[in-house]
Parts: C-alpha cells; structure tokens; sequence
C-alpha cells in the first residue's frame, strides 16, 4: 500500500520511516526513541563532566597543601587541562543533550555533541599521561563515562536530521 508524504506530497510506501524524497520523518514516535537516547547520553555525558569538573576544580584550588612545591608543579597542569576539558564537556554535553530532548537546531545539536566528545576525549589523554596514570582508574572513571556515552549519543543523533525542527 502506498500514503502521501505530508511534506512533499509524494506517493511513499506505508512502511516508511522517513520520505525517501525530502528525508520528512512520517513515523515521529517510530524516530524519536534514537535522538532521545542519544540527548539522554549527552546528558549523562554532561554530568559525569561536572563531577570530574567540581573534582579538579577542588584539586587546583588544594594542590599545594596536599603535595610539596615541586611535585604540586608538575601536577597543576595537568589539573589544569583536565578542569578545562570537563568544563567544556560539561557545557557542551548539556546543550546537546537539551538541543535533542526538544528536537532543534540540528546543527548545533551535532556541533555541540561532537565538541563534548571531543572534550571527553581529551579528559580522557589527560587522565591518561598524568604521572602514575592507572589504566583502569582512567577507563572507569574518564574514557567510558565522558568519551564513550558522548560518542555513542553524537552517533545516535547525527543521521537524524530529519527529526529536527530546524
């Protein structure tokens, strides 16, 4: 059998998800569970951003009471890079993840999606290339929460532009 695209006007046939002529979504509950999922994930992303944000914010401003001069030196700036990406994760993830949950701006949905991945990656190399980095810390506590969930949200949204508004 086959309907009309509410969009075009084109003949589609009735098992279509979107218009296979002007890419119009015809199923908006069958659509919206990816982009859902995926503002969801950037939300989750956003917020394992702040803890780690709240925490070396706290490291910074404590640096030099916990460790002497010299070791708190080679420390700051790694704290430094790391409160800077996840500050920015944090943002980023949030837009993104608010963006998809009300389906607008596609484009800044996906450009703050990809910045928050990007932003979780190098919290990721940071946590990483610390002096006495633990492999399994850095997995658990950077690379799955704040790379992996941001990542995995950019790529549940990015091939529906279709369901945005604008």
């Amino acid at each position: 059998m086959v309907s009309r695209c509410p969009k075009c006007g084109r003949d589609v046939p009735d098992d279509s998800v979107y218009c296979p002529y002007c890419k119009h979504g015809l199923r908006p509950a069958a659509e919206s569970t990816q982009v859902s999922a995926g503002g969801t994930l950037l939300i989750v992303a956003a917020v394992a951003n702040l803890i780690i944000f709240v925490v070396s914010t706290r490291a910074l401003a404590n640096i030099y009471s916990w460790y002497p001069v010299n070791v708190a030196e080679g420390w700051i700036v790694y704290d430094q890079i790391l409160t800077f990406s996840s500050f920015t994760g944090f943002l980023f993830g949030l837009s993104a993840g608010i963006l998809a949950q009300v389906r607008i701006r596609y484009a800044w949905t996906v450009a703050s999606a990809v910045l928050c991945t990007i932003s979780g990656l190098g919290s990721w190399i940071v946590s990483m290339v610390i002096p006495f980095a633990n492999v399994q810390s850095s997995l658990l506590y950077y690379f799955l929460p704040m790379f992996t969930t941001g990542l995995i949200g950019t790529a549940l949204i990015l091939p529906r532009k279709p369901e945005f508004k604008r």
